[in-house]
């Protein structure tokens, strides 16, 4: 195994490292953390480690909490699916349309109890 990937710029255990970072701390705590322990990197970077990560292997969830999260604020919007008796989250949908959460709910038939808040987008 290799050190480093194909034009890389940071050897795969320092990526490794500021991504767990930034799940922790998310990306400008991450990045602040980062800069004080000698393995800099902006708040975008430290984003974009994060999100290459893989999703964790986990229980279909029974019950799930769902509500929109801003991809950029105040343009684009998503769904964020959490699973309630974890807490954590199980998917990041690309928009909030009930189109969407349909489709998302039909591929995870387990799904006994929803709950959201009041707005129209999901009705």
């Amino acid at each position: 195994m290799t050190l480093l990937g194909p034009h890389a710029r940071r050897t795969r255990r320092l990526g490794e490292a500021q991504a767990r970072v930034g799940l922790a701390c998310g990306g400008a705590g991450g990045a602040r953390l980062l800069a004080h322990i000698h393995m800099p990197a902006s708040r975008a970077t430290v984003l974009r480690l994060v999100t290459r990560l893989p999703m964790p292997d986990t229980p279909a969830p029974i019950r799930v909490g769902i509500d929109d999260w801003a991809i950029r604020k105040g343009s684009r919007y998503g769904t964020i699916v959490v699973d309630l008796d974890r807490h954590r989250v199980v998917d990041l949908l690309p928009d909030r349309t009930a189109l969407t959460l349909a489709g998302w709910l039909e591929r995870h038939s387990g799904v006994e109890l929803v709950a959201r808040d009041r707005t129209a987008e999901y009705a």
